[in-house]
C-alpha cells in the first residue's frame, strides 16, 4: 500500500491559446517578431529571391528595384512594414520615408500604379503621424502620391484582419489577443515585530476590460519566483482575489520580496523590493 503524500499548491501561470503577452514579445528577435506578426496579419513575407526572378525576367536590375529592409511583407499586392519588437521603439518620420522611398522602386509602383502601404506596430511617434499626413496631402496635386496605413498591432484594426480569416469552424476576431502586463504597485506597513501588512490595491491592470485574479506572494525571493507556501491563491469572502496580505518574518534584517499579479486576461506583472524587517 501506498502511503498518502500531501503535495503543496505550485506557482501557477495564466496561458491562453491565441493570447499573447506583449512583454514576451517584445523580447523576440526582430526578424522572428516580424514574421510573427505578418502571419497574424494575413500577409506574405518577402520573398527576395522570387522577385528578383521576376526582375530577371523583366530584365531589370532588382537591387535597384527593391529595398529589403524597408518592405517586410505584402497584404495582397499591398506592401507592408512592421516595426521594432520594443514597445518603447515608436516609428519615426525616418521610419515613415523610408517605406514610402522603398515602395516606389517597386514594380507594382512603377508598373501597376500602386500607391498604398499598411505600416504596422506598436506606436506611431507624433513625427511619423506629420509625415504620413504630409504624404497624403499630395494626392490633390502629386501623382506620385503613397497612401499609408498606420496600425497599431494591438488595436481592433488589427483584428479585423484577423477577422477576415474567419472559416465556419472559427471566430478568429477573439482568437488573436495581446494582453499587457498589469503594472504591480506595492504598499507595506509594520504592524508588530517582524510582521508587515502588503497591499496592492494601487495596482494598474493594463488590459480593458480585465481584473485581478490571483496575487501570489514570494517573502523569500531568490533569482526565480517560488511563492510562499500559503501565498499562492488567496481568497475574500466573496471568493475574490485577496490584494492584501500579512506575513510574518522568521528574521528581522534586509529581506527581498516579490509579488506576482496576474489577471483574466492572462496578464501577469511581477514586483519585487528590498526591505529592512525590524
Amino acid at each position: 500500500m501506498l502511503d498518502h503524500v500531501t503535495v503543496p499548491i505550485p506557482d501557477f501561470t495564466i496561458e491562453h491559446w491565441g493570447v499573447y503577452e506583449s512583454r514576451r514579445l517584445a523580447e523576440m528577435p526582430p526578424e522572428q517578431f516580424r514574421a510573427f506578426v505578418l502571419r497574424c496579419f494575413g500577409a506574405v513575407p518577402e520573398e527576395m529571391d522570387r522577385i528578383n526572378k521576376i526582375h530577371k525576367i523583366r530584365n531589370q536590375n532588382p537591387v535597384s528595384l527593391v529595398n529589403p529592409v524597408h518592405i517586410h511583407g505584402y497584404k495582397g499586392a499591398i506592401p507592408v512594414w512592421v516595426g521594432e519588437p520594443d514597445q518603447k521603439k515608436g516609428v519615426t518620420a525616418q521610419d515613415v520615408q523610408a517605406f514610402a522611398n522603398a515602395m516606389r522602386k517597386t514594380l507594382r509602383y512603377q508598373q501597376d500604379n500602386l500607391r498604398e502601404g499598411i505600416m504596422l506596430a506598436w506606436a506611431f511617434r507624433p513625427d511619423a503621424l506629420e509625415a504620413a499626413e504630409r504624404l497624403r496631402r499630395l494626392e490633390q496635386t502629386d501623382l506620385n502620391f503613397i497612401r499609408l496605413d498606420m496600425i497599431r498591432i494591438d488595436s481592433p484594426r488589427f483584428r479585423e484582419h484577423v477577422t477576415s480569416l474567419t472559416t465556419q469552424h472559427a471566430d478568429y476576431e477573439n482568437f488573436l489577443t495581446f494582453v499587457q502586463a498589469p503594472k504591480v504597485e506595492v504598499g507595506f506597513k509594520r504592524v508588530a515585530a517582524r510582521s508587515y501588512v502588503f497591499d496592492v490595491s494601487e495596482t494598474v491592470v493594463m488590459n480593458p476590460g480585465a481584473k485581478i485574479i490571483n496575487v501570489q506572494w514570494d517573502f523569500d525571493y531568490g533569482k526565480r519566483f517560488s511563492s510562499t507556501p500559503g501565498y499562492s491563491f488567496i481568497r475574500g469572502k466573496n471568493k475574490e482575489a485577496q490584494l492584501q496580505a500579512q506575513y510574518e518574518f522568521p528574521n528581522a534584517g534586509r529581506q527581498r520580496i516579490a509579488c506576482k499579479v496576474q489577471d483574466d486576461l492572462g496578464g501577469e506583472g511581477l514586483w519585487t523590493a528590498e526591505i529592512d524587517v525590524e
